[in-house]
């Protein structure tokens, strides 16, 4: 078959939609509705996940101590170069 298809079917794209975004905390529903906003989603539920809270808190402390060790050992590599 060569050429041009005899008819071509096109589809218009739902104006109504969800995408729903699963982490290791958190499920996140984005609702769409072309209809009323077209630049994003018109509702977005955010639900966590049993222990996130915990999980959450624990990540911020290691940052914390993170950066708190890393400001000591620039403190003493500027120390030691003088």
């Amino acid at each position: 078959m060569r050429g041009r298809p005899a008819t071509i079917v096109q589809e218009t794209p739902p104006r109504k939609f969800t995408r729903v975004y699963e982490d290791e905390d958190i499920i996140e529903t984005w609702t769409y509705n072309l209809d009323k906003f077209t630049r994003g989603p018109v509702e977005v539920d955010i639900k966590y996940k049993a222990g996130a809270e915990k999980r959450i808190k624990q990540r911020i402390k290691e940052a914390k101590q993170q950066k708190k060790t890393e400001r000591q050992m620039n403190k003493i590599n500027k120390r030691n170069k003088k």
